[in-house]
């Protein structure tokens, strides 16, 4: 019972904990009318974000979450400030690779954690009993309803842990 509990909380604090990698530092791309943008890159666990920064701070972005993909801007953007964005994204991409390639972002790695603990309780079902409640008793062995218990809940914890990581 405590083991379901703690993978149920392991759960819980995986859908908080996400891995965003960004670019060290934002990149100053020189575009073909000579003005010169700052873009900025995000790395998200289900896509990515550009954001193109002009000398007279309007902003331009592109954003791809799953399938789907648009891109925007601030309010007093110009439409030539929109092609001189997607300019300068494709800019940065010929210099630092195409954001698809560099999306190494694998899932939570606390994913790996809960396939551990899962298959500890599935491999080990006596050593599982002993860490969570044997250690408290003297020459006590589990039932065999709690080996069983302990194997179904590891295995289940090893399929929640690999949609975790996944």
């Amino acid at each position: 019972m405590r083991l379901t509990i703690k993978v149920i909380i392991m759960i819980f604090f995986s859908l908080f904990i996400t891995i965003n990698t960004s670019a060290e530092s934002p990149r100053e791309i020189e575009l073909s009318n000579g003005e010169v943008v700052t873009v900025f890159f995000e790395d998200r666990s289900n896509g990515y974000r550009y954001e193109v920064e002009f000398e007279n701070g309007h902003t331009y972005f592109y954003e791809k979450s799953g399938n789907t993909g648009h891109g925007g801007g601030s309010l007093e953007l110009t439409s030539e400030e929109m092609s001189l964005g997607e300019e300068a994204i494709e800019r940065y991409e010929q210099i630092d690779g195409d954001a698809i390639t560099s999306n190494s972002s694998s899932g939570n790695p606390l994913g790996i954690v809960i396939i551990l603990f899962g298959l500890l309780g599935a491999v080990f079902p006596k050593v599982a009993w002993y860490l969570e409640i044997g250690w408290k008793l003297r020459d006590a062995e589990p039932s065999e309803l709690a080996l069983i218990a302990n194997r179904v809940g590891g295995i289940l914890a090893s399929i929640v842990g690999l949609f975790v990581l996944l």
